[in-house]
């Protein structure tokens, strides 16, 4: 029995004397963790503005998207600023600037993604391009789609509104909405023949509203581009849907189907899409969306493919494009930039899928009349906020009076 005990305590006292050597190691290798040194950053931007008139000075942002921190502050369009309290990280810039000059609005974005700051005093150069803001402006988008009573997915609810957002009336005849080449974000770019391609962006479909007639929108009027122009709270499709769009003035109708019909809305002309499906879905992941008005007709068999690759798409010249909104997955994705600054700084999201949300403009500012002026810096996210339940013609927007079926 007194051996037993002489054992216990023997084996106690290793115990304890690991226990008190593991304590010393770990206060140890406390003591020695290397402490995180913030680093300083020099940053200067290079203006290709064109003719358009130099701003003074832009906004500039920088962001960890992994550490979810942010640095703002302002630079000078011709200098440079050092930035301090850095931590050192993969991080997104975006400079930013608007400026109104002989009664037009100027915006003046660019940024540079994926930059690693982990050397002190890194220097950074970021391009900033010139744009007028644009009369016609994608105002809501509805992309995400809606749970179904059961849990199911639906997407065939989605909508696109553009919204007037100028002093003078403007003919959307012909105007073309287009999804852009990728059609979700990811850091694998496609790589595009010519020197000049970085002139272009590129989409994989493209709808058209018909040039029969005109088409004119008063300032704020706006028009809705449906997926499936219907009441999508009907029994057979989902009551779950938080959209009716039997007012919608456009659809983008494939063919009819048993669930899908030929509603009051104007048919679009399916100007480009290469593998058409039966309906035109448009990822619930985010797109990336350009409206323009073609100066040319369009010729489908006209099409260009990325280098290594075989899938078409038509090739869309920067300065054409009236309104482009970049949209991702998550806030994390806005890093995976795939629309030229110059056109979206930013990006917008409503944060997942089938969730019954849209992202929709901030007002700027309210007329007398009533009248709504919307955000378009160019920069989603900075223009566009979620919004809980997606809404036609939210904010009092008028629906254009040769819409007789509103």
């Amino acid at each position: 029995m007194t051996t037993m005990k002489n054992i216990s305590a023997i084996f106690a006292s290793i115990v304890f004397s690991l226990f008190l050597l593991t304590s010393c190691e770990q206060f140890q290798e406390a003591g020695e963790a290397v402490k995180i040194t913030p680093l300083n950053a020099v940053v200067k931007v290079n203006l290709n503005i064109g003719d358009a008139p130099a701003p003074g000075t832009l906004n500039l942002t920088l962001t960890n998207y992994e550490e979810r921190f942010e640095i703002t502050t302002s630079i000078p369009a011709d200098g440079s600023v050092t930035i301090g309290d850095i931590i050192p990280g993969v991080y997104t810039l975006t400079a930013s600037a608007e400026m109104t000059y002989d009664h037009n609005i100027y915006n003046y974005s660019g940024n540079v993604v994926n930059v690693d700051i982990v050397n002190n005093n890194k220097e950074i150069t970021i391009n900033i391009g010139a744009s007028k803001s644009g009369a016609l402006i994608m105002k809501e988008i509805y992309y995400c789609g809606s749970r179904t009573p059961t849990g199911g997915s639906y997407f065939r609810d989605q909508f696109y509104e553009i919204y007037n957002n100028s002093e003078e009336v403007q003919n959307v005849k012909g105007l073309c909405i287009a999804l852009l080449n990728p059609n979700t974000a990811t850091a694998n770019l496609p790589v595009w023949p010519g020197e000049d391609a970085a002139n272009f962006v590129y989409a994989t479909s493209m709808w058209q509203v018909p040039k029969d007639k005109d088409y004119l929108l008063n300032p704020g009027e706006s028009i809705i581009i449906a997926q499936m122009a219907d009441d999508h709270k009907k029994s057979n499709l989902n009551p779950n849907s938080p959209v009716n769009l039997l007012s919608a003035e456009f659809e983008t109708l494939v063919k009819t189907t048993s669930l899908i019909s030929d509603n009051p809305a104007i048919n679009m002309t399916l100007a480009f899409w290469p593998s058409p499906t039966p309906q035109w879905l448009t990822t619930v992941f985010g797109g990336a969306f350009a409206i323009y008005i073609p100066k040319e007709v369009i010729d489908p068999n006209n099409y260009v493919s990325p280098i290594g690759r075989t899938d078409k798409n038509y090739k869309i010249a920067i300065n054409e494009v009236i309104d482009a909104v970049e949209l991702v997955g998550n806030p994390n994705q806005v890093q995976l930039k795939r629309v030229p600054a110059v056109l979206d700084a930013g990006a917008a999201t409503v944060g997942g899928t089938y969730l019954s949300k849209s992202v929709a403009r901030r007002i700027k500012s309210t007329l007398p009349d009533g009248r709504n002026i919307y955000y378009d810096t160019n920069n989603s996210s900075q223009d566009f906020e979620v919004m809980t339940v997606p809404e036609i013609r939210r904010n009092g927007a008028k629906a254009p009076a040769w819409n007789t079926w509103k």
